[in-house]
Parts: C-alpha cells; sequence; structure tokens
C-alpha cells in the first residue's frame, strides 16, 4: 500500500517507540552521521559506554558487538519501515544518541535510542531488484564509516560487525513485517538486500526458519531469524548464547524457541526468547 514517507514514519512512532525518526526538523538538532561517527567522537564514546547497561564484564569488543546490533537494528526498523511501505529508499542526514522514558508494568523506565532525521526521495522505488540494489548500496555505504571506525577503536573485526549488521537489519525487517502483517514479503524483501553476491552482508548462516510446536490441543508457528553473527553476551558476567545465536547447534536454538512457544500459550514457564539484549 502506497503511504508515502510521512505516513510511514507516524506508523513507526506508534509501532517502536525505542527508536527516533523524524522527517522535519531543526538540523542543528542533529550531527551529520560523518561527526557523529568521527573518530575520538564523545558521541561514539558514550554510546560504547550505553551498552554496559546490558550487562556487566563488558570489554571493547563486546561492547562494538553490541553497538553494532543496537545500531543496525535501529536503521533496519526507520528505513525499513519507509522502504516497506512504498519502496523509497531514504537517506540518514542527521543523527542523535537520547534518552527517552517508556513504561513498563506501570513503571517509569529510562533508556536510550537513536534518533534519525531522514530524507526520502519525491518518488519511491519500485519493490524489485533495482529497489533491493538501492537499499542494500544505500545500508552499506552508511555502515562502513561505522565498521572501519569500531575496529579500530574497540579490535572487532569487520567480519563480525558485517554479519551482525545483516542480522539487525533482517530482524528489523521482519519486526516490521509483523506488525504489518506482512511477514512473508518483508522476509522476501530482506532476503533480497542481505543475500547479495559479494556484499559484506552475505553469509550462509543468515536466514529465517519457522519453528512449530503443539500447545493446548493446537499447533502454534512463529518466523524467528536465525543470526550469521555473535554479539558475545555469553562473555559477560553471568551472560549465555542468545536464543538465535549462530553458535548454537540447529537442534538446540529450536528447542529454546519451541520452549518460548509453549510459554506463550502459557504452558510452560520456560524463559522467554533471548536475542541480542542490545537487539
Amino acid at each position: 500500500m502506497k503511504e508515502g514517507g510521512a505516513a510511514a514514519v507516524v506508523w513507526l512512532t506508534g509501532a517502536f517507540p525505542d527508536v527516533g525518526c523524524s522527517l522535519a526538523a531543526p538540523q542543528v538538532a542533529f550531527t551529520s552521521p560523518a561527526v557523529f561517527w568521527a573518530e575520538a567522537s564523545m558521541e561514539v564514546e558514550s554510546c560504547l559506554a550505553y551498552q554496559d547497561r546490558f550487562a556487566s564484564g563488558m570489554d571493547d569488543k563486546i561492547r562494538a558487538a553490541h553497538l553494532i546490533a543496537f545500531y543496525s537494528h535501529q536503521l533496519g526498523l526507520a528505513a525499513g519501515a519507509i522502504y516497506l511501505a512504498d519502496g523509497a529508499v531514504p537517506a540518514v542526514s542527521g543523527l542523535r544518541f537520547e534518552r527517552y522514558v517508556w513504561t513498563d508494568s506501570g513503571r517509569e523506565v529510562e533508556a536510550g535510542r537513536f534518533h534519525f532525521l531522514i530524507e526520502v526521495p519525491a518518488a519511491g522505488a519500485r519493490a524489485d531488484e533495482e529497489g533491493a540494489r538501492r537499499f542494500h548500496d544505500a545500508f552499506v555505504g552508511h555502515m562502513k564509516r561505522i565498521v572501519a571506525l569500531l575496529k579500530r577503536r574497540c579490535g572487532l573485526s569487520s567480519r563480525a560487525q558485517w554479519r551482525l549488521a545483516a542480522d539487525g537489519l533482517a530482524g528489523a525487517f521482519l519486526e516490521i513485517g509483523r506488525r504489518r502483517d506482512q511477514e512473508a514479503a518483508a522476509i522476501e524483501r530482506a532476503l533480497a538486500i542481505v543475500k547479495r553476491e559479494g556484499s559484506p552482508l552475505l553469509s550462509p548462516e543468515l536466514h529465517y526458519e519457522e519453528v512449530n510446536v503443539a500447545a493446548h490441543r493446537s499447533a502454534l508457528s512463529r518466523s524467528y531469524r536465525m543470526r550469521s553473527g555473535c554479539c558475545l553476551y555469553y562473555r559477560t558476567e553471568g551472560g549465555d548464547f542468545c536464543d538465535t545465536c549462530v553458535l548454537l547447534r540447529p537442534e538446540t536454538r529450536r528447542e529454546r524457541l519451541r520452549a518460548h512457544l509453549r510459554e506463550s500459550a502459557g504452558e510452560s514457564a520456560e524463559s522467554e526468547v533471548v536475542d541480542c539484549p542490545s537487539r
């Protein structure tokens, strides 16, 4: 359905308040991406330090892994909401990291999020191979500076970061598609972006998988994004492998996710699905 960028941003704001996105705002309220992700940037240091809220005992490599997962997921939500709405490939012209307040079980919780100042072309691209190529090139072009910087600053390899970036984008598309009742289309369009030959996003491990389980005399089914990278959460104090982690055996992942589906039906006290804590 053709909505235009403005309608897509309104929808995003309601569906995903943990990411900020604006089409029209004073440029002075934002920093250009090049300045934000510059060498020795205070914004980068603040974002790395923020990752400590997700676990104890992080080193710089773990902080970098969580930051790249966090950022690519939020960028994927902001850009993906517009792209999946009408095919337009947005560009990020401004960026800031800000605090916001959300409500959890009746109490207010302060957290951090990226806020993107977005420019959207007047005419949307078609949802075809050309649209996928344009989105891929824009996403990779935006992320290159960040990957290079975090490799120098924290020592996390480029390959590890690109896998996490692809996971973040693919996960964001799945979440958008699920909220819009267009899951199959969102998965198809995500794969057209992350599975391009020669792309730094390409890996055989990243895929979507449908997990099924019997519960309350009925069958439950849910699609999950299986990771190609590792956020290194298992190396933190008291940390574990995420339920969709590439380092887990495939059947172990499925058993964890089946337990999550059973819990969602009220059948067991198994823990909920655990993804990278910073996404």
